[in-house]
């Protein structure tokens, strides 16, 4: 008789609200089947037992390995004709199974995997549990688990994505506030809130903006009608409570007002108050004002709420950076510099400035960088800067080493020029200055 195997292992819980996993395999395996008669031991001569049956729908539950999974995440939009790009998020559950279940072809679900594919692969997905053609779709999901992993290594927290064009533009230089983060914002409604019971109204279509005015605006009038009556009552209550000069209404007072039974609106005072009358609007049918994301604001990465904190070696103790990671030069770009792979993720790197170009297209050096901040944008992508690490045989072999380092930001999107804070690169600074003294040349600044 076929052993039943633990039911496979959720690995992602972050990309979305997972149910609690539920299989035939958790409970005991199924007894055998009893026949009416038994022979007993001699002596005692024989018996008739009489068993339960069981429907055909509940025998058909018990016998089932199925196990409850999340809803997958709607995938991007594409205009592609051939197959889509891959997404820049994931959007099913990853799986898992233990090897001795792996090496029999058992996931837990309604139907074995290939043998030869289930002894190599340790994370799995599927798409359709039975298609027309009775068969299971499924595919590898080790590039999401080790996403995860290695940005967990890296450590670093999620900062909120900027929104509109004048968000580039920050007084308060985020480079100076380490401590902001996704979860920062999770007292202003519109700062963090990333689900609408509305959709988008700015990227619906014509016709679909006539069909949701007509089926989901229209019957409720008298609804919002009362809605807006009562925010009203509230806003003049605060407002007269401020001329006074007192402090904000008591809850008996707002009760007070609330109960009032006459509901009278006054249409001249939002008419001479555009911005007003779209808060109202906005809050009533709980739709976005700017596009939302696609994905929770930190994308189920990390949940550290704060950058304020030291590296720590076991050897040198605090550093001042971050420990610097491996990757590889992909591309190079003329204006924004090099494009790497670090950690997974395709991201464009601050480099050094020598005032040339890379001397090869070598895609298997490995270089050192270091991570610096990360977002997720609308799109679900993961946006981050990283710098370059130069040791210090780079700089002493580069010619014409200069103390600038020409820095490409994905959040800003412009280029920008700082100092490099390296005594090693001002040591060769330093020298070729009094080489200049000594031979009559000009000093380098």
């Amino acid at each position: 008789m076929r052993a039943h195997s633990p039911p496979g292992s959720l690995i992602y819980p972050d990309w979305g609200p997972p149910t609690k996993s539920c299989s035939s395999a958790q409970h005991a395996p199924p007894q055998p089947h009893l026949r009416e008669t038994a022979i007993l031991p001699p002596g005692r001569g024989f018996t008739t037992m009489s068993t339960k049956k069981l429907s055909p729908a509940a025998q058909l539950l018990r016998n089932s390995r199925l196990f409850a999974m999340p809803s997958a995440i709607p995938p991007p939009p594409s205009v592609t004709i051939n197959a889509p790009p891959a997404s820049p998020y994931p959007t099913l559950q990853a799986i898992t199974t233990p090897k001795a279940s792996a090496h029999r072809g058992d996931w837990g679900l309604k139907r074995d995997l290939p043998i030869a594919v289930s002894k190599k692969t340790t994370y799995m997905r599927y798409g359709e549990l039975d298609t027309i053609e009775h068969m299971t779709t499924f595919e590898s999901a080790h590039d999401d688990v080790y996403t995860l992993r290695k940005w967990q290594e890296l450590d670093l927290a999620i900062e909120p994505s900027l929104s509109g064009a004048f968000d580039a533009y920050d007084p308060n230089s985020r480079s100076f506030n380490d401590k902001r983060t996704v979860f920062d914002d999770a007292a202003k409604a519109e700062g963090y809130k990333w689900r609408y019971a509305g959709p988008f109204v700015q990227g619906m279509a014509p016709k679909e903006m006539r069909e949701y005015i007509q089926k989901q605006i229209v019957p409720r009038k008298d609804e919002f009608y009362t809605f807006v009556a009562r925010r009203q009552k509230l806003d003049n209550l605060r407002q007269e409570h401020a001329l006074r000069g007192a402090s904000k209404p008591s809850p008996e007072e707002i009760q007070a007002a609330l109960d009032d039974p006459e509901e009278k609106v006054d249409l001249l005072a939002l008419r001479a108050n555009p911005p007003y009358l779209e808060k109202l609007v906005t809050e009533f049918l709980d739709i976005p004002i700017n596009k939302p994301h696609r994905t929770h604001p930190s994308a189920g990465l990390h949940y550290t709420r704060s950058n304020a904190y030291a590296y720590n070696d076991p050897e040198l103790g605090p550093q001042q950076h971050r420990k610097d990671v491996p990757g590889r030069l992909l591309n190079w770009q003329t204006g924004s510099g090099p494009i790497a792979g670090v950690a997974g993720v395709v991201v464009k790197a601050q480099r050094v400035a020598y005032g040339r170009g890379p001397k090869h297209d070598d895609r298997f050096a490995v270089h050192r960088y270091r991570p610096l901040k990360a977002t997720i944008d609308q799109r679900g992508k993961i946006l981050m800067d990283v710098e370059q690490v130069v040791q210090a045989s780079d700089v002493y072999g580069g010619r014409g080493a200069q103390n600038i380092v020409r820095s490409w930001s994905q959040f800003t999107g412009g280029t920008e020029r700082k100092a490099v804070d390296s005594a090693e690169t001002q040591r060769v600074i330093d020298t070729e200055n009094i080489i200049r003294m000594v031979t009559g040349g000009k000093m380098r600044r």
